[in-house]
């Protein structure tokens, strides 16, 4: 691994991201690295081009302070080049990046995982597994509330809300491409969908909150 080309791409995303989203995306690439370690391990291990893996975890929400997260694959794709050029990246290795995030925000259907990129895979799970938790919750229920201000919370409302939130868990999940990833969800995961069916059946006698 080139150390120098990793690390130029580490203080960038710092300065671009902030505090707050360079912690979310240092998460991201412990997750990428932790889930090619486990995947290595197998019998029949894939060939994983860990610093292209790495540089791309560290980019693939590059360009979302500034332009939002709208189809923000593309212009992280974007800026991840010019800066890797700016760098004198290789080729092979700016493919590579670029290949990964565009396809780092896609769930792949079962026939095209097997022609993906072990690493656009690894990248894809690796930046789902934090939102298979209870935290992902209380996230989308600060974001509905922030977007509607003012509709009155009923009972009936706040269980469809978390039947929405379950919905996409289950999708989410069921979305990931590595075994290894699925391994590390599943506690949370399980645990968080009895946590909201607890909550959704004992919601039908609610008074408005």
């Amino acid at each position: 691994m080139d150390t120098e080309v990793v690390q130029a791409v580490l203080h960038y995303a710092e300065e671009v991201l902030g505090e707050e989203g360079f912690r979310y995306v240092s998460a991201v690439v412990a997750n990428c690295k932790m889930l090619a370690l486990q995947l290595e391990a197998e019998e029949e291990p894939p060939s994983i081009q860990m610093e292209t893996l790495v540089i791309s975890a560290y980019l693939h929400d590059i360009s979302t302070i500034a332009h939002g997260f709208h189809d923000h694959q593309h212009k992280s794709a974007e800026m991840a080049g010019e800066f890797l050029r700016s760098h004198h990246a290789s080729d092979e290795l700016l493919a590579g990046v670029e290949q990964i995030l565009l396809a780092h925000t896609m769930a792949m259907p079962p026939e095209q995982r097997e022609s993906a990129p072990i690493e656009a895979k690894i990248l894809f799970d690796a930046d789902k597994l934090g939102r298979l938790s209870g935290l992902a919750v209380v996230t989308s229920l600060i974001e509905f509330g922030a977007r509607y201000p003012n509709r009155e919370v009923t009972g009936e409302v706040l269980a469809a809300i978390l039947r929405h939130i379950e919905e996409r868990f289950i999708e989410l999940y069921q979305s990931l491409n590595t075994p290894p990833a699925r391994d590390l969800a599943r506690e949370k995961f399980h645990n968080t969908l009895a946590f909201l069916d607890g909550v959704i059946e004992h919601l039908s006698d609610a008074t408005p909150v």
